[in-house]
């Protein structure tokens, strides 16, 4: 583009004019931050805020002053009145803000910029890495088709490949220069199938169900599971489901021996049994921890790695994922922990909701487990119960599951699945994850463009309405006070002014999340000098994630970062000149108050008048 792109900025005083920022591919990873924010920089230590926009009134009057400057002149008219603090706000006495936007600096360049993923789709997409995507080209064409997440699940492999194939999507990273966050999906108590003396079971048929080490059975057939202690929850009439359920079982007699407990079960739904299928009791509750000793093991070496995400399986109550937390900051040598997230795939879960969301930092909607231990009839209406809890909490929402299961082996999903989807992204995720749709399906690559695409007209039908005045909630977010309003003002901004994006700036990822919450319906894009950081933003709704360099002290400097942040607009085609867009940043005059403005800039080309 001819000439050199302006953007207004905010300062206490100063009329020089900044530097020129480099926006750039991520730069080393450093370790891994949990998605709860920090309190210094633009972020906050708080989470429970879901950012409200308003219903389009189409006033200008009132806002925030917006001012384009014309090359050569410091202050220009602006197109609205000053809202500085009234005499009673308790900011008064202490430095009011002034708007004050300028030229950007003279010259081309400003250095590669990479925004991540379509700009047009605002849903996340995590694709689950196997067989099917594990070469490398493969892999590296699922991220360029969308996917921001990667999900290693721990379940199956051992640990040192998935430690290797860390390391292949952090090479991936570097080479395509736009942040991947991965996700260590724990086995957890996953109960199955050790050994068995019968390979097909008839219905109607006895058998036993032992534990390790109990006796098979001289005259039944005799199924041996992996876990002790666990068939003393067992009662007569229980069920005992094989296989995600394809086999169910139910018990009708029980009898405890030297061995352990064994259960005499009646076949009431037969099928041919494969080995190491899951073992499911719905109607018992063994006294299982969610985090075994192995899980733990497997949590400390990916954060030693660098993971940015831990899945927590089969969470009961917050406790299990407290538990946790601490284990892992207390054998930290000082790194940062990667961000819990909650699968909710138990009842116990459903039952402790509130408790499990407010102390994970994501939630995961883990249908499958979730169909075997409830009635079938229940998910989708836990699904939209667990999705309005995270909302309501401010925390990054994934729906999971058989998403675009026939894409396993075929070209295009069912119309059923592609409803699904739609329906997640209506309910308000933030992210949809394919499972064995990229890790042994036939078209991973296309499946993740395929939901990409459902979303993305989803999106678009949604925001032909209203917009939703009452999604968030109004929480205090500690050690950054004035961001909560601020962020409510960034929102009214977007939703009643013809912006085209909201630029923001975020040191922990805090600011990057509180904006995200709520019914934004232009791209985030959210500068940062923290790689980690950068990554985990991949999950939030429509973030559009920027890695930065550290040494260009963008949080410090307005002036730099509205060059940096509309640099990066224009280049990647998200805003052009002469369109405006809104800004969230810090002035860092205040420790108490890291985020203190919020305005409308301007992008020119040299020569346009204002």
């Amino acid at each position: 583009m001819a000439g050199d792109l302006r953007a207004s900025r905010v300062s206490e005083g100063s009329g020089a004019a900044g530097d020129r920022g480099r926006c750039h591919g991520s730069r080393s990873p450093g370790d891994a931050r949990g998605l709860r924010p920090a309190a210094g920089g633009s972020g906050a230590e708080g989470r429970d805020l879901r950012s409200r926009r308003p219903i389009a009134a189409g006033d200008r009057e009132g806002g925030l002053a917006s001012r384009r400057v014309r090359r050569g002149r410091p202050l220009a008219r602006a197109r609205g009145p000053r809202r500085d603090p009234s005499s009673d706000h308790p900011a008064s006495g202490r430095g009011r803000l002034r708007i004050d936007h300028r030229r950007i600096g003279g010259g081309s360049g400003g250095g590669r910029c990479f925004v991540t993923g379509d700009q047009a789709a605002r849903t996340a997409v995590v694709a689950t890495v196997g067989p099917a995507c594990a070469d490398r080209d493969v892999l590296r064409r699922v991220v360029e088709a969308g996917a921001g997440v990667l999900r290693l699940n721990l379940s199956h492999g051992d640990l040192d490949g998935h430690l290797r194939m860390l390391a292949l999507v952090r090479e991936l990273e570097t080479e395509l220069g736009i942040p991947v966050a991965v996700m260590a999906d724990l086995p957890g108590p996953k109960i199955r199938v050790d050994a068995a003396d019968v390979e097909a079971l008839a219905e109607g048929i006895e058998l036993d169900v032992v534990e390790p080490g109990g006796v098979s059975g001289e005259s039944s057939p005799t199924i041996t599971i992996d876990a002790s202690k666990v068939l003393d929850a067992v009662e007569p009439g229980h069920r005992i489901l094989l296989d995600d359920g394809n086999i169910r079982l139910l018990a009708i007699r029980c009898a405890d021996e030297e061995g352990g407990r064994r259960v005499r079960c009646a076949v009431t739904s037969g099928g041919d049994l494969r080995a190491r299928v899951g073992v499911n009791l719905p109607d018992s509750d063994p006294d299982l921890p969610a985090v075994t000793p192995r899980d733990l093991e497997f949590a400390v070496a990916m954060r030693d790695a660098g993971v940015d995400l831990v899945a927590v399986s089969f969470v009961r109550h917050g406790d299990d994922l407290r538990r946790l937390r601490r284990a892992l900051d207390d054998s930290s040598d000082g790194g940062r922990t990667p961000g819990l997230v909650a699968k909710i795939e138990r009842p116990a879960a459903i039952t402790h909701l509130e408790d499990v969301v407010e102390a994970s930092d994501a939630v995961l909607v883990a249908r499958g487990d979730l169909g075997v231990e409830m009635d079938i009839a229940e998910v989708p209406v836990i699904q939209k119960t667990v999705v309005a809890a995270a909302v309501r909490a401010g925390r990054p929402v994934i729906v999971a599951t058989q998403m675009l299961q026939s894409m396993i082996s075929q070209p295009s999903p069912t119309r059923a699945e592609a409803t699904d989807a739609a329906n997640a992204v209506l309910d308000g995720a933030d992210a949809l994850m394919l499972s064995g749709e990229t890790a042994i399906g036939r078209h991973p690559v296309l499946a993740v463009a395929t939901l990409r695409r459902i979303a993305r007209r989803t999106e678009a039908w949604r925001d032909a309405g209203p917009h939703d005045h009452g999604q968030g909630s109004d929480g205090e977010v500690s050690g950054d006070p004035w961001l909560p309003a601020i962020a409510r003002g960034a929102h009214r901004i977007a939703a009643e002014l013809p912006v085209t994006a909201m630029v923001a700036w975020s040191q922990t990822g805090a600011t990057a999340l509180i904006l995200s919450r709520g019914d934004l319906r232009v791209p985030l894009v959210v500068l940062t000098d923290d790689a980690a950081a950068a990554r985990r933003m991949r999950l939030l709704q429509g973030v559009v994630p920027v890695p930065v360099d550290a040494d260009l002290e963008l949080g410090a400097d307005r002036a730099r970062f509205l060059d940096a942040a509309g640099r990066c607009l224009v280049e990647r085609g998200i805003a052009k000149a002469g369109e405006e867009c809104v800004f969230v940043h810090g002035s860092r005059r205040e420790i108490g108050r890291p985020t203190d403005s919020v305005g409308v800039f301007s992008l020119l080309q040299d020569g346009e008048e204002s």
